[in-house]
C-alpha cells in the first residue's frame, strides 16, 4: 500500500525546531492514522455493501479502489497545490474534506453515489498525506530529522489496521452506513485538535502550479520510471491481496471479527517492514537490494495464498508475510527519489509522480483480481493477476542498478 512519508511534495521548507515537538508529532501521526483508517474500513464492510447496495464482486472491489483514483491522475500536482494552500491549512481542510464525503457516503442509496463518494474521499486523502511531512519536518530538532519522518512510515499500515480491527463490530452492531458517519466523527475531532494546535514555521517558496509539459520533462528519466513501476506493482499486489482478506478468511468459516482482527496483523505486519527498511537502509544496504529481495518474497507468497492446496494456516502467514516483507518497498523507494531526481528543484514533482504510480496499482489492482476471481467462480486463478506485478517489479528493481545516482 501507500505508505508514503511525500516528505519533498510540498515545496514548503522546514525551519528546524529547537527541541522535537513531540506531542505535535504524535497529534500529526493520529490524523495520518485516522486518514488511512477510510481506507481500511471498506474492505470489512464489502459482505454489507454487497446485500445492501446489491453489488456483484467486482462493483465492491471498485468501492476499495475508486480512493485511489484521484492519487492516480493528479498525484504529482497535489505537491504544488499543497505550497499554495499551506500545509497546515491543507491538512486541516483535506481531514473535514474526508468526513464530509464519508457523511455523503453513508447516505448514498445508489452504487454511483457510493463510488463518487469514495473518489471524493480519495481526493481529500491525497492532500492530508501530502502535507503532514512537511509539518512532521518542522517539528523535528536537527537532531531528530532523520527519525521523525521515518515514523510516517508506519501511518497507513496503523490506521488500516485500526480499522479493520474495529469495524466489524460497528458493522455487526449497526451496519455500514454508522461505521462511515462515525469515522467521519473521528476525522471532524482530529482536524478541530489540528487547527488548535499551534503549526510550525515553514518556509514557503509559492511557486505556480507546474504545466503538464514542466511535469513530465521532470520525471520522465529511467529512475523516477523504475520508481514508479515498482511502486505501482507493490500497491497492486498489496491492497488486492489485503483488501480481500477479510473476505477470504470469512468465506473459510472464520467469523466477521476473527477476520478483521487477523487482517489488521497482516496490514500491521507492513509497518514493522517499513521500519526495518529505514534501519536498513541507515546501515548501509543497498534500496534496490531490498526491494529485489521484497519482490520475490511477494511473488512467491501471492501464488501460495491463493492455491487450494495448501492449509488455511499457512495461505495466512504467507498474506502476513507478502504484507510484512512488502513493507521493504515503501521505505527503500523513498529513499531512493533523491538520488534518482534530475535535479534539486525536481525532487517534489518525482516524489509526487511516485505516489501518483503507487495510486494507479491500488486502482486497477483489485477489481482486476475481483473480475478473474469472478469469472473462475473462485480466488483459485488470482496468483495469475498477481505473480507477473511480483516479476515485473524485480525486474525494474534489477534495472535499477544501471540508473546513474
Amino acid at each position: 500500500m501507500d505508505n508514503s512519508p511525500v516528505s519533498g511534495a510540498s515545496a514548503g521548507g522546514a525551519v528546524a525546531a529547537d527541541t522535537t515537538r513531540w506531542t505535535y508529532v504524535g497529534l500529526l501521526l493520529v490524523c495520518g492514522m485516522g486518514a488511512a483508517m477510510q481506507i481500511g474500513k471498506a474492505p470489512p464492510a464489502l459482505g454489507a455493501l454487497q446485500q445492501d447496495m446489491h453489488l456483484g464482486l467486482v462493483a465492491a472491489a471498485w468501492v476499495i479502489s475508486m480512493f485511489s483514483v484521484a492519487g492516480a491522475l493528479l498525484g504529482s500536482l497535489t505537491g504544488s497545490v499543497v505550497d499554495r494552500i499551506g500545509p497546515h491549512r491543507a491538512a486541516v481542510g483535506g481531514l473535514l474534506s474526508m468526513a464530509a464525503a464519508g457523511l455523503l457516503g453513508a447516505s448514498a442509496q445508489h452504487t454511483a453515489g457510493l463510488l463518487a463518494s469514495r473518489a471524493l474521499e480519495g481526493t481529500a486523502f491525497i492532500i492530508v498525506v501530502v502535507a503532514i511531512p512537511s509539518l512532521l519536518g518542522a517539528s523535528a530538532s536537527a537532531a531528530d530529522r532523520r527519525f521523525v519522518p521515518a515514523l510516517w512510515g508506519t501511518y497507513m499500515p496503523t490506521g488500516m489496521a485500526i480499522a479493520m480491527a474495529t469495524a466489524p463490530m460497528v458493522l455487526h452492531a449497526r451496519g455500514w452506513r454508522s461505521l462511515w458517519q462515525l469515522d467521519a466523527a473521528v476525522l471532524v475531532v482530529l482536524a478541530a485538535l489540528l487547527w488548535l494546535a499551534p503549526p510550525p514555521v515553514l518556509m514557503v517558496r509559492g511557486r505556480s502550479l507546474p504545466t503538464f509539459r514542466q511535469l513530465l520533462r521532470s520525471v520522465w528519466h529511467p529512475g523516477p520510471v523504475l520508481l514508479g513501476v515498482i511502486f505501482a506493482c507493490y500497491t497492486w499486489q498489496y491492497l488486492s491481496v489485503n483488501g480481500f482478506l477479510p473476505t477470504i478468511l470469512h468465506a473459510q468459516g472464520i467469523t466477521s471479527q476473527t477476520a478483521g482482527v487477523l487482517t489488521a496483523v497482516a496490514v500491521l505486519s507492513n509497518a514493522f517492514g517499513n521500519l526495518a527498511a529505514s534501519a536498513l537502509v541507515a546501515r548501509g544496504i543497498a534500496p534496490r537490494r531490498l526491494i529485489a529481495v521484497a519482490c520475490i518474497i511477494m511473488g512467491l507468497a501471492g501464488v501460495g495464498i491463493f492455491s487450494s492446496a495448501l492449509p488455511a494456516t499457512l495461505r495466512y502467514l504467507l498474506a502476513v508475510a507478502l504484507s510484512g516483507c512488502g513493507g521493504l518497498i515503501p521505505a527503500s523507494l523513498f529513499a531512493l527519489v533523491p538520488r534518482v531526481t534530475q535535479d534539486r528543484e525536481s525532487t517534489a514533482t518525482t516524489m509526487g509522480f511516485v505516489v501518483q504510480c503507487s495510486h494507479m496499482g491500488q486502482l486497477a489492482g483489485p477489481p482486476t483480481v475481483a473480475a478473474v476471481a469472478a469469472a473462475a467462480g473462485g480466488w483459485q486463478l488470482s496468483a495469475l493477476v498477481l505473480a507477473p506485478a511480483a516479476v515485473l517489479a524485480w525486474i525494474a528493481a534489477r534495472l535499477l542498478r544501471g540508473v546513474r545516482h
